[in-house]
């Protein structure tokens, strides 16, 4: 009890912190110091999601220099496109804690996506605080972990639930405080962010119908036969017979290899934002 006590006193003492500082552009740098009183975390980044814009990373802790080029440099050049936190802000998810488990696609842990972006780095078993200060802005906080730790149990995630609407009012005040005096940032990536999302959205539009373009969006996003039905409204053996089309008209034969087409064709896009990716790629010489 006398450590519990102690645990509970401190937690109280960060909070009060908290509260003195939520005008403080170190805001989250505190917010992390009084969540490990009760939950350990080793990797942290706060994230800016607004639609239709870059995200922009705010604050980060704990990413090995090593990794930072794939884990966020990368991430944040365009591969966030991919990522399941990128629909967050398309469907308005409501603010709250949640596991990648939760919100991820069905198939999204066999996605080459995943073991690009996340097997490859040392960090594991991220959780979101998403917070919604504003109609179409959220604030992404991801906790995690590294591979030498275990992952968070359940008692933690029922701690993270429990302390939430703390994290909800502080991170809400650090917008009203903080960021919405600012003019918001735009990302240096800003125009690469558009040649990325119209790439991706014109992948396939010279060769495949738009059924079948959107079939492949969700399954490069990490969706599954069924989940894609479930989305799209239509049946699983629908959606197959667009995938087979798709596999055929593309030449390729699993979701690996249409991850690869589609990267490989995104490299030869360049700023040829209204075109099919893959007819600079298919014709390299022609342009």
């Amino acid at each position: 009890m006398d450590k519990n006590k102690a645990v509970f006193t401190q937690w109280n003492e960060s909070v009060a912190e908290l509260i003195d500082n939520t005008g403080n552009e170190a805001l989250p740098k505190l917010l992390v110091n009084a969540i490990n009183e009760l939950v350990t975390i080793e990797a942290v980044m706060l994230v800016l999601e607004r639609r239709d814009k870059s995200p922009v990373l705010i604050y980060d802790r704990g990413i090995p220099d090593e990794e930072r080029a794939l884990y966020i440099d990368a991430y944040f050049s365009g591969a966030y496109l991919l990522d399941p936190l990128c629909l967050f802000t398309e469907d308005q998810i409501t603010p709250g804690v949640y596991p990648l488990s939760e919100i991820a696609p069905d198939d999204f842990y066999q996605s080459d996506y995943f073991k690009t972006y996340y097997q490859e780095t040392s960090l594991i078993d991220d959780v979101y605080f998403i917070v919604g200060p504003k109609e179409d802005v959220n604030f992404s906080f991801a906790v995690g972990r590294h591979h030498d730790q275990p992952k968070f149990s359940e008692q933690d995630l029922l701690l993270f639930r429990s302390i939430n609407p703390v994290v909800q009012a502080i991170l809400n005040q650090y917008w009203c405080r903080v960021w919405e005096k600012k003019t918001l940032p735009e990302s240096s990536n800003e125009p690469l962010r558009a040649e990325v999302e119209a790439a991706f959205n014109n992948f396939g539009a010279s060769v495949l119908t738009d059924r079948e373009r959107e079939v492949a969006h969700l399954l490069l996003k990490g969706h599954s036969s069924k989940s894609a039905a479930q989305k799209l409204g239509i049946a699983p053996d629908t959606v197959q017979m667009h995938r087979k089309n798709m596999y055929a008209k593309l030449d390729i034969s699993s979701q690996s290899e249409l991850f690869s087409l589609f990267i490989e064709a995104l490299s030869t896009a360049g700023s040829q934002t209204d075109a099919d990716p893959l007819v600079a790629y298919m014709q390299p010489g022609e342009n």
